[in-house]
């Protein structure tokens, strides 16, 4: 017989062998199949409800810090002007002893950098401006606290209307924003950020883009890289879906589907 006439009926030999092998095997392995699909099914329901727990943390947690913020801003930095107040009157009608001039001046620099730390401390817990003047507001405010903070060129290309969202949404796409740029800050050693933020189709699509050194592909699901971690959490809370690029870069892509606007 001819070299690959024997060669087609040999391997047409084992393509029958393995047809047959594969059958026995899925009858035989029925009642395994069943199990496995069911401890599946298990760890499926299993995984959907640490979703649901960790969105439900990161609820309580963000009502905490506002409450904690709002404590610090309207009672101790109250006080804390009340103070410099008292100490501006004190200043004025007091005697011309330098030395108790002196002391004032100092006592004057220590109540300044006390409110100074107080706004910071607020701040970082909860952005006034996110409840101040929304979304677009308060992402124009980390922008610009992040250009000076670290020189690096940052852009923000959103429209004011597209980011008009419920206190759900707003919060955990700052946040979002928040540890990007504060990844991009300490790791990236970029020059140039954009921020992009639209609506398009009843979804809110956010990019996140910088150009630096990108980021390694096995560093991406690596259980130390919080910052990612937490970001894909709120994602996924809001029903949305997350992608990360090195393209030259990070590109960090979100897509989150927005509530039906009333009519």
């Amino acid at each position: 017989m001819h070299r690959a006439a024997k060669s087609l009926l040999i391997l047409s030999a084992l393509a029958l062998g393995a047809r047959l092998s594969w059958r026995l095997g899925q009858t035989a392995e029925t009642p395994l199949q069943a199990a496995r699909g069911q401890v599946q099914q298990q760890l499926e329901q299993s995984y959907s409800q640490l979703r649901e727990l960790s969105a439900a943390l990161q609820t309580i947690r963000e009502e905490e810090r506002k409450h904690i913020a709002r404590e610090l801003h309207d009672d101790l930095g109250q006080l804390l002007a009340t103070l410099r107040g008292d100490l501006a009157l004190l200043q004025k009608h007091s005697s011309h002893n330098p030395a108790a001039r002196k002391l004032q001046a100092g006592m004057d620099e220590l109540l300044m950098s006390a409110i100074a730390s107080l706004r910071r401390i607020a701040g970082n817990l909860r952005p006034r401006a996110l409840d101040e003047g929304g979304l677009y507001f308060a992402l124009e405010s980390l922008r610009q606290e992040f250009v000076e903070r670290n020189n690096i060129a940052c852009m923000l290309d959103a429209s004011e209307e597209d980011l008009i969202l419920d206190d759900d949404y707003s919060t955990a796409i700052f946040r979002i924003v928040q540890e990007a740029l504060t990844n991009i800050a300490r790791h990236a050693e970029a020059s140039e950020v954009l921020l992009s933020l639209y609506r398009n189709d009843g979804t809110l699509h956010v990019m996140i883009h910088d150009d630096g050194r990108g980021i390694a592909e096995q560093d991406m699901d690596k259980a130390t890289s919080f910052g990612l971690i937490g970001m894909r959490e709120r994602v996924w809370a809001l029903h949305g879906d997350i992608a990360i690029a090195s393209d030259g870069g990070t590109r960090i892509m979100i897509r989150l589907p927005l509530p039906p606007e009333p009519a």
